[in-house]
């Protein structure tokens, strides 16, 4: 493979070095190596992402990288978090694809390296069903970022690059196409608008987006309520098993995610889990315990 020479290299850290002194010269030479290793970092980042896109595992990924399934998805999940995984017939409402262009732009403003729930939440002021529930309890974007910031340690972003969908915000999208979905019944389409997620954020206990309401004062049971018109906050359940509509299709116990090659589940007695949730519990646990990390 052609490339720049350990010549081509040393005379570029003597070109940029302060001075002719060698201390100076080895300055500009760990600053010439740490830009060299981001790059190749970026370049590993981009075809990791590729591998995942393609549906190859993360035991596959660590075996060429040398290192363990666990190690591996740690060391590039947050980097290459997976897009929300919908089921056949199931869309987002172009208000709700507004509302979550709008959250990655606060996200930004805010200099997050992802976009988290306290983000969607800011989002979804944009407009909708969501926006005018959010309005009438006088939530704005300047107070959840204002609480967001006083409650987490964000990790920052480099400013570079758009932030993409945290794995928490994934599993948030995910499960207001749930609730969507479960409403629905057996219609052809479903979409998934702004007071589905509204839900979900709003009455998941563990989520930021909730932790972020409850600072503000807002009442969740007001803001159920609200919604009571739009969705339940108890989706029928799916059928069991019968001749008529054969066996239910393997889904996340968690955020409802069906069960495809690219998108496995981890089952359990009763209970079933997507790596995203998995990711999830493992943040929210090291957020609660750091000693764990």
């Amino acid at each position: 493979m052609e490339g720049r020479t350990v010549d081509d290299l040393t005379a570029t850290v003597v070109a940029a070095a302060a001075s002719d002194d060698s201390l100076d010269q080895l300055d500009a030479a760990l600053g010439t190596a740490a830009q060299l290793s981001s790059q190749a970092d970026a370049v590993v980042d981009a075809f990791v992402a590729r591998a995942r896109r393609d549906g190859r595992s993360w035991t596959d990924i660590g075996a060429r990288l040398g290192v363990s399934k666990q190690a591996a998805r740690k060391r590039f999940t947050d980097a290459n978090p997976p897009a929300p995984a919908l089921a056949p017939g199931v869309r987002l409402e172009p208000r709700l694809t507004t509302c979550l262009a709008q959250a990655t732009r606060h996200a930004e403003a805010m200099g997050a390296a992802a976009v988290g729930p306290e983000h969607l939440l800011a989002g979804l002021l944009a407009e909708g069903v969501a926006a005018a529930i959010l309005d009438k309890l006088s939530v704005t974007a300047e107070a959840i970022t204002a609480s967001a910031r006083r409650l987490f340690d964000t990790p920052r972003g480099t400013g570079r690059e758009t932030p993409p969908l945290s794995a928490e915000a994934v599993c948030a999208v995910e499960a207001a196409a749930h609730h969507a979905l479960a409403a629905a019944g057996h219609a052809d389409e479903v979409a998934v608008g702004t007071e589905h997620l509204l839900l979900v954020l709003a009455l998941d206990p563990g989520s930021r987006a909730r932790r972020v309401l409850t600072d503000l004062g807002v009442d969740i049971a007001q803001i159920k309520k609200e919604l009571a018109c739009y969705v339940t906050g108890n989706p029928r359940r799916p059928r069991r098993f019968s001749r008529r509509h054969g066996p239910k299709q393997p889904a996340c116990s968690f955020c409802g995610a069906p069960e495809t090659p690219a998108r496995r589940l981890v089952h359990g007695p009763g209970v079933t889990i997507c790596g995203t949730c998995t990711q999830r519990a493992a943040q929210s646990l090291t957020a609660a315990r750091p000693e764990l990390t």
